[in-house]
C-alpha cells in the first residue's frame, strides 16, 4: 500500500514541474454573497463588529497582557497570550476588507491599548518571565500541569502577527515600530541565551510552535527589509534537514516514501497537525524570499503526502490534531483549526503552483469541516468537529469568551476572498470558487452567482471582455459551459454527481492500554470526558461506513430534518455492498441544503432518510439544544 501510495504523489508532483505564480484581488475589492456568507456576517458581527466584542471578548483577551501570569505555576505555562493576536490578526483583515472606519479605528486604538503594555526592550507578552522560552525541569512540569506546556514564543508570535496585519490595515508607523522593537528583543533574546528555536516551546513538539514564526517573521523581513529577519530564518531551516534525522526532519522525510504518521513512532505525541502545517505555510513564504524551488518541492510532497494519508471525511486532515492515518480511521474528529490552516497551506500552495488539486481540497474542506465548526448565530464555534452526534465546543485556559479555534475563523473566510479569483503572470483570470461573489480585480469586475453548491447553475459575469479559465472541480464528471455573451458572460452547469462513498478503512482497534495511539483517539474521540461524553462514546465506530456526497457537500442524516435516532444511528452501513444513490434538493427553513435521500439495490430493501449539508447539521452550542446527526450511512 505504501509503495502504491508514493508512487501515485511521486507522479502527481512529476506533473507539477513549472510554477505559474497568482495573485488575488485586495480584499477591499471582495465580496462573498449565498448561504455561507450569511453565517460569515453574522460572526463579523457578533465577534468584530459589536460593543460586545470590541470591549469584553478583546478585553478578556488583553487581560493576558496585563496581568502576564500564563506561566504563574513556573516550569512552563499556557496559552492566554495567543488569543488576542489571533483576534487582531482576524478583525484587522476583514477591517481591510470591509473598510469600515469604525473598525480600522478600533483596530489602532485597541493596538495602542497593548502597546502600553510594551516593556522597554521591547518585550511584549503574557509571561512574566519573558526569558521562560523551553521546559527546563520535565519532571515539576508534569505534576503541575499533567504535561510539558511553555506557550510563551507561540504567544508572542500571535502578537506580532496581528499587529502586523493591523498595520498593513490602517497604516500606523507606530504599531510597525512596535512590532519590529517586539522581534529584534526576541532575536536578541534567544541568540544570547544560545537557544535554537528547535529547543523552545513545548515539549515533543519539537520546536515547531515556535518555529511557526517564519511565516510573520518574512513578512515583517518584506516590509521592513531588516537583514537580520532574513538571517533569522535562515537559522531555522537546517533543523529540517537534519543529518542525524531529528523529527520532524522535514527535508529529508518527504520523500521517503511513508506515511507522515509512520515518520517517527508515537505520532499522537509529536505529529500536530496545526503547528506543523503552520511551519510548512511559513516554508512557502520562505520560498516566495529566496526562491529556493527545492523548499516548495519538499511542501508540496507533504502535502500530497497529507492529501491521501490523513484526508478525513470532512475534506480536512488529520483525527483531534494530530496526523494519525486519519485516511485509515472509521471514525472522524477534527479540531477546526486544521482545518483553517489546511485551507490556508493549500491556497499558499496553489498561488505559487498553480496546481488545481489544491483548490479542490480547499473547497471540500470549507463547505463542510470549516462551516460545520462556525455556530449559525455567529457568536462562537466548535472546537473538535464530530461526524456523529454533535460537535464539542468549550473555552480555554479559564476564559469565557475565547477559543483558538473560534478566534482563528474570520481567516478561512479572506482566504475564500484572495482565492476566489485570481489572474496569473500571463495576465489569465482562473475562476477558481463558485461561490456568490463580487470580485475586482485587474479592473474587471466579476460577479459569481447561483447559491453554489446549494444551486448547480453558475452565472459569471465581468464588465469587460476576457477569456477566464473555470476550474473544473475533481468530483464533477461533466461541467459545461456555455458563453452567454462573448467575453463577458457565462452559464456553467455542474453534474452534481450524488455518490456513495465508501471509506476504505481497517476495523478500529480498542486498546485499554493508555500509550496506544488507539486509547488516545478514544479519549481525544470523547474530549477527554467518558462520563460527560458517554453518548458520543456509544457512537465511536469499530467498523467501516459509507458516506453520501453531492458535488462537494457531504451529507448528514438529521434530526434536523427529521430524522429518527434509529436512522440516524443505524448500526449497519450501505459500505462496500453495492448500493446505488439518488439525491433530490428540497426546500428547507432550518438547513441550508436539504435533501430526500434513496439508497437502492436489486434484491434488498431501498433505504429512504432525509439529509443535510454537513455544516447545518450540528452547528448550534449543546446550550442550545443541538440535535443529533451522522454522516455514515
Amino acid at each position: 500500500m505504501t509503495i502504491r501510495l508514493f508512487a501515485t504523489l511521486a507522479l502527481f508532483f512529476s506533473l507539477q514541474t513549472s510554477y505559474a505564480a497568482q495573485r488575488g484581488a485586495a480584499l477591499k475589492d471582495v465580496r462573498l454573497g449565498g448561504g455561507p456568507a450569511l453565517k460569515m456576517q453574522a460572526f463579523f458581527r457578533e465577534r468584530m463588529l459589536s460593543d460586545f466584542a470590541q470591549k469584553e471578548i478583546f478585553g478578556e483577551a488583553r487581560r493576558a497582557f496585563e496581568t502576564r501570569d500564563d506561566d504563574i505555576k513556573g516550569h512552563g505555562g499556557v496559552w492566554r497570550g495567543e488569543f488576542w493576536g489571533k483576534l487582531m490578526l482576524g478583525t484587522a483583515r476583514v477591517a481591510e476588507h470591509l473598510q469600515d472606519h469604525a473598525l480600522l479605528a478600533f483596530v489602532r486604538e485597541e493596538c495602542h491599548r497593548l502597546m502600553a503594555l510594551q516593556d522597554a526592550d521591547g518585550y511584549l507578552g503574557s509571561y512574566a518571565d519573558k526569558e521562560l522560552v523551553a521546559i527546563t525541569d520535565l519532571e515539576a512540569t508534569r505534576k503541575i500541569y499533567g504535561w510539558y506546556p511553555c506557550w510563551n514564543l507561540w504567544n508572542r508570535k500571535y502578537c506580532i502577527w496581528g499587529m502586523f496585519a493591523a498595520y498593513k490595515a490602517t497604516g500606523d508607523r507606530a504599531i510597525l515600530d512596535s512590532v519590529v522593537r517586539q522581534m529584534d528583543q526576541w532575536i536578541a533574546m534567544m541568540h544570547r541565551k544560545g537557544i535554537r528555536l528547535y529547543d523552545s516551546g513545548t515539549h515533543q513538539m519539537y520546536g515547531m510552535p515556535s518555529m511557526s514564526i517564519l511565516k510573520p517573521l518574512l513578512l515583517l523581513y518584506r516590509e521592513t527589509g531588516k537583514e537580520a529577519y532574513l538571517a533569522y530564518a535562515k537559522e531555522m531551516i537546517p533543523d529540517w534537514d537534519r543529518a542525524d534525522g531529528a523529527c520532524p526532519n522535514f527535508f529529508r522525510n518527504a520523500t521517503n516514501g511513508k506515511m507522515l504518521a509512520d515518520w517517527y513512532p508515537e505520532a499522537q505525541t509529536w505529529a500536530k497537525c496545526y503547528e506543523m502545517m503552520s511551519c510548512l505555510d511559513g516554508l512557502v513564504e520562505y520560498y516566495r524570499v529566496t526562491g529556493e524551488k527545492r523548499v516548495l518541492e519538499t511542501v508540496m510532497a507533504i502535502r500530497d503526502n497529507l492529501a491521501v494519508s490523513e484526508a478525513n471525511p470532512f475534506g480536512g486532515v488529520g483525527f483531534g490534531d494530530k496526523f494519525l492515518h486519519a485516511a485509515q480511521r472509521p471514525n472522524a474528529l477534527s479540531e477546526v483549526c486544521d482545518a483553517i490552516h489546511w485551507i490556508r497551506l493549500n491556497l499558499d500552495l496553489y498561488l505559487e503552483t498553480g496546481a488545481n488539486r489544491c483548490l479542490d481540497a480547499i473547497e471540500t474542506a470549507y463547505f463542510n469541516n470549516f462551516l460545520a465548526g462556525v455556530f449559525r448565530r455567529g457568536d462562537y464555534g466548535a472546537f473538535f468537529v464530530r461526524g456523529v452526534c454533535r460537535h464539542e465546543n468549550q473555552y480555554q485556559c479559564g476564559f469565557a469568551y475565547n477559543h483558538c479555534c473560534v478566534n482563528n475563523v474570520p481567516r478561512t473566510f479572506m482566504d475564500m476572498c484572495e482565492g476566489a479569483i485570481t489572474v496569473d503572470e500571463a495576465g489569465v483570470f482562473h475562476v477558481n470558487f463558485y461561490q456568490d461573489a463580487t470580485v475586482t480585480l485587474n479592473g474587471v469586475k466579476f460577479a459569481i452567482s447561483g447559491d453554489y453548491p446549494k444551486g448547480n447553475v453558475v452565472r459569471v459575469e465581468a464588465s469587460k471582455p476576457v477569456k477566464p479559465v473555470f476550474r473544473k472541480p475533481a468530483w464533477c464528471p461533466k461541467m459545461t459551459v456555455v458563453e452567454e455573451v462573448e467575453g463577458c458572460a457565462w452559464k456553467l452547469v455542474f453534474d452534481m454527481n450524488p455518490r456513495i462513498v465508501d471509506r476504505v478503512m481497517a476495523d478500529e482497534k480498542a486498546s485499554n492500554d493508555p500509550s496506544s495511539a488507539e486509547f488516545w483517539m478514544r479519549r481525544r474521540f470523547m474530549d477527554g470526558k467518558p462520563q460527560a461524553n458517554a453518548d458520543v462514546g456509544a457512537r465511536y465506530r469499530l467498523t467501516p461506513a459509507a458516506q453520501v456526497m453531492y458535488g462537494p457537500l457531504v451529507l448528514a442524516k438529521a434530526k434536523r430534518v427529521g430524522d429518527t435516532e434509529a436512522e440516524i444511528f443505524a448500526p449497519t452501513s450501505v459500505n462496500g455492498k453495492g448500493y446505488a444513490v439518488k439525491v433530490t434538493p428540497r426546500a428547507s427553513d432550518r438547513v441550508w441544503c436539504a435533501f430526500d435521500v434513496e439508497l437502492a439495490k436489486p434484491g434488498a430493501p431501498t433505504i429512504q432518510v432525509k439529509a443535510c449539508d454537513f455544516q447545518s447539521a450540528g452547528d448550534e452550542p449543546l446550550s442550545r439544544g443541538a440535535e443529533a446527526f451522522s454522516i455514515w450511512f
